[in-house]
């Protein structure tokens, strides 16, 4: 959105619907002079995560390739509100950019769930194939087709761990217990069915409190959040299961691109595809590091496990959620890439 628009939308109130206050979105008058779009962006993690120094680059970019016609005011640490709510402001022209997992988007556009459905993406090799094949075209069109919103590139690269409170060394140790959740339904159902937990929706804003209320007894997510949001204080106990490498859409709203035009959009559009390469090389490079670094610490137990017993109880569950959204062709294509197949 234009500046002058972005103080309207402040002036209307919607800003305070996604978790704004005016000091929080504060632009830089200096930092921003002469621009004719400052595009409103944001995600739920904190500053200095490879999250936040993809879309720092994409900035960036996006000032570079645009001779500063066009800025990027990015907020981390989840200042615009959950996934859910800056999905939401995405979809109506309220936010510009954002990152947001495919189980926050499932409620508007379910296909995109199949990028984060546990045990099915576990290879970096099998995600670029993915990514750069018409897997992500597809789903992308149906994303658009949907919700008018688009991905402009995709971020992520890490492998997913477990945590819990409890000790825990295998996956019979964590049967039963509760475990946190993005709000999709085929997260809930493959969960509980690989692993036998109980699978619980809590806000990520809300995560830390909840592990250490005892609200859940675990979550799954990547070292380096396991590591910048302090998770590993309330639940010590990692079990290595590289269950998903994440796969994260930053994503436009298709009204912001209608407002650029065709010569800036294309150049925000470059500006993204080149951060996406930057960011996934960037948290590929450090994921590896950062669960060691966790292993070495007092208090801290990492267990590797096989998860390889897990297929059989959760592959039905992949193939009837790609049924229901009309995509089995999709599923069979991605396990088709995967290592051995």
């Amino acid at each position: 959105m234009t500046k002058t628009s972005r103080r309207s939308v402040l002036g209307l109130g919607l800003a305070t619907g996604l978790g704004l206050t005016a000091s929080a979105c504060g632009v830089s008058d200096a930092l921003n002079e002469g621009a004719e779009h400052v595009l409103l962006g944001g995600h739920q993690l904190a500053a200095g995560t490879p999250f936040d120094k993809g879309l720092t680059k994409f900035g960036e970019l996006v000032a570079e390739k645009t001779s500063g016609r066009v800025r990027v005011d990015a907020h981390p640490n989840a200042a615009l509100g959950t996934e859910t709510e800056m999905f939401q402001g995405l979809i109506t022209g309220t936010l510009d950019i954002g990152i947001v997992a495919p189980g926050s988007i499932a409620e508007f556009s379910p296909e995109m769930s199949i990028l984060s459905m546990p045990f099915l993406v576990i290879d970096r090799d099998q995600r670029d194939a993915l990514l750069t094949g018409g897997i992500a075209e597809r789903l992308a069109g149906l994303l658009t087709e949907r919700t008018k919103t688009l991905p402009l590139t995709y971020f992520g690269g890490s492998f997913r761990q477990m945590f819990f409170t409890q000790p825990a060394t295998t996956l019979d140790d964590i049967r039963g217990r509760l475990f946190r959740v993005q709000p999709s339904a085929v997260l809930t159902d493959s969960f509980s069915a690989a692993v036998g937990v109980q699978p619980s929706v809590v806000a990520y804003n809300e995560l830390y409190n909840a592990l250490q209320q005892g609200v859940v007894d675990g979550a799954d997510n990547e070292p380096v959040f396991i590591d910048s949001q302090k998770f590993y204080e309330p639940a010590p106990h990692i079990l290595q299961t590289n269950h998903e490498v994440t796969i994260r859409p930053l994503i436009i709203s298709q009204r912001t691109i209608d407002k650029l035009g065709p010569e800036l959009g294309a150049l925000v559009m470059e500006a993204g595809a080149e951060a996406g390469e930057y960011q996934r090389r960037h948290e590929a490079e450090i994921d590896d590091s950062i669960l060691g670094d966790l292993a070495g610490r007092d208090g801290i137990v990492v267990t590797p496990v096989d998860t390889a017993p897990v297929l059989d109880s959760v592959q039905p569950v992949w193939q009837r959620y790609a049924e229901q959204w009309g995509i089995p062709d999709v599923l069979e294509q991605i396990i088709d890439l995967r290592p051995g197949s």
